[in-house]
Formats: C-alpha cells, sequence, structure tokens
C-alpha cells in the first residue's frame, strides 16, 4: 500500500490519471431500443366548470396531439399534445410542444417521424425545427400542403401581461388517446426548488398532456403543460410561455428549414446546462437566476464527524441511522441532490449532481466482519462496468491517500456519452482504511458534467473532506 500526501495533491494527480477523456467516447454505440411507454396509471381529471368548457369550446381546435411514429412500422412510439401559434398557410404551421416528447426523434431522426392530430381529426405530417433541452420545449412545423385550399388551422395567442398568482388557469390536451379535454386549476406562482424558472399548477396533468397549452379565461396562453407530481394531488408544472416565445423566434428566424441531426445541438444544450450548475457550485457569488435558485458546498456533522454536503435552496437532504440492541454496529447515513436534472430520453436524465456519507462504527463485530461491511467489490463509481446504449463503459484510478488524520481508498471513476460529444458521467468515492472501529465512506456522483468542471468539483468536493 503506498501512501500519498498530501491529501489534495493525491488526489489531483488521480484526477490527471484520467485527463484523456476522448479515449472514453471510441465505443461503437450498440442498436437502439424502443422508448419507454408511458405509465398508465393516472388520477381522475375533475369534471370542468361550465365557463370551463365554454372556453374549451373556443379553444379546442388550436391544440393537436402530437405522435411520434416508428417509421419502420407506422405506429406510434409516444404521444403528447401541442397548440398552433402561427399559421403560414401553405408553407406551413407552426406548433410548440415538449422536446420529452420528441426526443426519441431528436436523437434519432432516420427511425421516427411526426403526425399531427387535431381535434376534429384533421391530420398533418410535421418535422422538428427547434429544441430547448433545458425547459422541455420543442417547435414543430407542418409539411408544406399540396393545395392551396387547404383549412386554416385556429392559432392560440401568447399572453403579454405577468400572470397574477392565484389567477384561474386551464390546461388542455389529449390524455392516455381518450380525447381532448380541459382541466381547470389554479396558479399558484413560480416553484422555489427548481434551477429553472417553472409555474406549479394545482390542476391535474395526466400522461398525454404533456406539450399542451395552459390557458387563461381568455383562452391566452400562460405556460405549457410539462409534469405533474404522481405522490401529490394535483400538483403540476408549466413552463412559463416566455420560454416558448424565444424558442419561436429562434426558430422564426431560422426559417423553419428541415434539419436532419439534432444531436450536436443537444449536446451544446446540455454543456451549457452543466456551465450554469458548476458556476453555481464554483462560484456561489455569482449570482441566481431568475427564480432565485441558489446552491452551493457546505459543510455538516453526521455524528460527530464533519462532511461536506450542499446548501441552498436547490438542494435536498436526507439522513437515517439505524441501530438497537439486535445490532452490533450501527450505521448513519446522509445524502443529498442538486434539483437541476435534465431529461434527455427515456430514462436517461442528466445533468445533476448527488454527494453521500456513510458513518459504520463498530460496537460488537469481529473486525474482519467490520471490513466486510459495505464492501461493494470495485471501489468508487456504481456505474462500473459494461458500457450502455447511451454511455460508454467506465474507466477508474484509484490509490490509497494519508490525510491529517485518516487513510482513505480513493477511486475516480468517468464514462462518456456516446451520442453526445463532451458529456461525461464522473465519480469520485473516498472510503476510510484505517479503523477497524470506524469507517467514513463518502461519494461524490456528477451526470451530464464536462471533464473540465467534473475534475474541479471532485477536487473541491475531495478537499473539503479533510
Amino acid at each position: 500500500m503506498s501512501l500519498l500526501s498530501p491529501f489534495a495533491s493525491a488526489c489531483l494527480a488521480i484526477g490527471l490519471a484520467l485527463s484523456t477523456p476522448a479515449a472514453l467516447a471510441q465505443d461503437k454505440p450498440p442498436a437502439d431500443t424502443a422508448a419507454d411507454a408511458p405509465s398508465a396509471a393516472q388520477p381522475s381529471i375533475p369534471e370542468p366548470s361550465s365557463s370551463a368548457r365554454a372556453l374549451f369550446s373556443r379553444s379546442k381546435d388550436g391544440i393537436v396531439q402530437v405522435r411520434v411514429l416508428l417509421a419502420s412500422a407506422g405506429e406510434q412510439s409516444s404521444l403528447g399534445s401541442g397548440f398552433l401559434v402561427r399559421d403560414d398557410g401553405a408553407e406551413g404551421a407552426w406548433v410548440v410542444t415538449n422536446y420529452h416528447v420528441v426526443s426519441a426523434l431528436a436523437i434519432d431522426p432516420q427511425k421516427y417521424r411526426i403526425e399531427l392530430r387535431g381535434s376534429n381529426q384533421r391530420v398533418a405530417r410535421a418535422r422538428l425545427v427547434a429544441l430547448d433541452v433545458v425547459h422541455d420545449l420543442a417547435v414543430l412545423r407542418t409539411e408544406p400542403e399540396a393545395s392551396n385550399t387547404a383549412t386554416a388551422w385556429q392559432v392560440l395567442t401568447l399572453r403579454d401581461a405577468p400572470l397574477v398568482q392565484g389567477s384561474k388557469v386551464f390546461s388542455l390536451g389529449n390524455p392516455l388517446e381518450l380525447g381532448f379535454l380541459i382541466s381547470e386549476g389554479i396558479y399558484n406562482g413560480s416553484v422555489e426548488s427548481r434551477i429553472y424558472e417553472q409555474m406549479l399548477f394545482s390542476g391535474a396533468l395526466n400522461s398525454g398532456m404533456s406539450g399542451g397549452p395552459a390557458i387563461d379565461d381568455n383562452g391566452q396562453v400562460v405556460g405549457v403543460n410539462v409534469a405533474t407530481r404522481r405522490d401529490g394531488e394535483q400538483l403540476s408544472f408549466l413552463v412559463p410561455k416566455r420560454y416558448a416565445l424565444e424558442l419561436l423566434q429562434t426558430a422564426w428566424r431560422g426559417g423553419g428549414g428541415a434539419r436532419t441531426e439534432w444531436r450536436s445541438e443537444i449536446a451544446r444544450q446540455l454543456l451549457a446546462h452543466q456551465r450554469f450548475v458548476a458556476g453555481k457550485l464554483l462560484d456561489p457569488s455569482a449570482g441566481a437566476s431568475g427564480a432565485g435558485a441558489q446552491a452551493g458546498f457546505s459543510s455538516q456533522v453526521l455524528s460527530g464527524r464533519p462532511v461536506p454536503t450542499l446548501d441552498g435552496n436547490l438542494t435536498k437532504c436526507w439522513a437515517s441511522g439505524m441501530d438497537g440492541e439486535r445490532l452490533r454496529y450501527q450505521r448513519d447515513r446522509l445524502d443529498c441532490d442538486l434539483q437541476s436534472e435534465l431529461f434527455v430520453r427515456g430514462n436517461l436524465h442528466t445533468g445533476s449532481l448527488s454527494i453521500g456519507h456513510t458513518l459504520l462504527r463498530n460496537d460488537r463485530l469481529a473486525t474482519p466482519q467490520f471490513i466486510a461491511l459495505g464492501a461493494h467489490g470495485n471501489p468508487g463509481w456504481r456505474g462500473v462496468g459494461q458500457g450502455t446504449g447511451e454511455l460508454t463503459r467506465a474507466e477508474c484510478q484509484d490509490d490509497y491517500v494519508q490525510t491529517a488524520s485518516h487513510v482513505y481508498r480513493v477511486a475516480i471513476c468517468a464514462r462518456a456519452y456516446r451520442k453526445f460529444e463532451g458529456v461525461y458521467d464522473y465519480s469520485v468515492q473516498a472510503t476510510q482504511v484505517d479503523d477497524a472501529r470506524e469507517r467514513l465512506s463518502s461519494h461524490i456522483d456528477l451526470r451530464g458534467f464536462s471533464f473540465d468542471n467534473a475534475q474541479r468539483l471532485g477536487r473541491m468536493f475531495l478537499e473539503r473532506l479533510q
């Protein structure tokens, strides 16, 4: 066993051993699997009021069902909703929806196509012309009509004035292919624990309503349906309409032309997101987003041991302890997560950071039994092993490190995203190995970061672990 000193320098050396990230991205990606189907477990939607029904009657022709079809089979792969904001006649109409509704097509455009279905059963093909992964938005444009006599689409207007908290809001969409409907609720202001602004809507949203419009009592769009909490009662979320307007303006400037490749644009947006997240942690004084979101490193005490954690309204921490007469050891655990995760596709979420500590104290176990507790085989990142369709196989380096008070085995692992150049998962784990009565095991996991920022955050974590 080699003991390296000082601690920060040793950890820096381990990090630099992984400083050739290009090698991680050379694996050949295997064939993709189909996107996951949405869950069918949904809450019921209350019966709308008479005023809501009247509003729905006036607005329903401005919404569409968005169907992403597997081109080789002509059958649906994912479903959502959308709404029309401009009609250029034979050149095509413009539609807003969620990015997650069309994510499969954005990543593999040659495999999928988009079909729109209106409340009047009108069917049209559409193409993706702009996307915003960070705010979960996309802009579609209907394919040009062969005839100049095609019926005009009804379009919805985006509201100019800000919405007052407590105002009624009405969400429209087509849930579970059951038909177009309206859900009535209340706007409750901005969500406090989001890195980017979202609106809190106390109304029901079901799968299939994603991307549909949320309108005021005049029928003007105030937000875009995006998500709901399954563990709550009518706790739903809307993307503010200003983000949709910004994306529309980008799409209009681009002319709405066809594009056959979106992965580089997705990677660019993911890297912009991780720069924003890393900036909050590396330089908390740089300021917050418009929603007042704050995050940074902090310190807490876990059963008498100081440990690095996360602080700010973007972070959530949980603690648990286990002891008792029947147990021969004690285990205290502390986990903190930064609420910054982005959806990419299927089960792939990225842009997040988590820190965890487990402190074991031996009461009556024999030393070999205590040493075996918490042994996970390969030290370090839990993602070690074979690569997947989305990620390469992890590469790891580990060594023993002497601090002022303890000896740790430190492991650093990284893996690359196959389809998004410059994006990596990165993990640092440090496990105390010099005490038969007490062991602290700590880790930081970063998903979807640049290699440089991941190393910087990993080093900061290790320095604070002392």
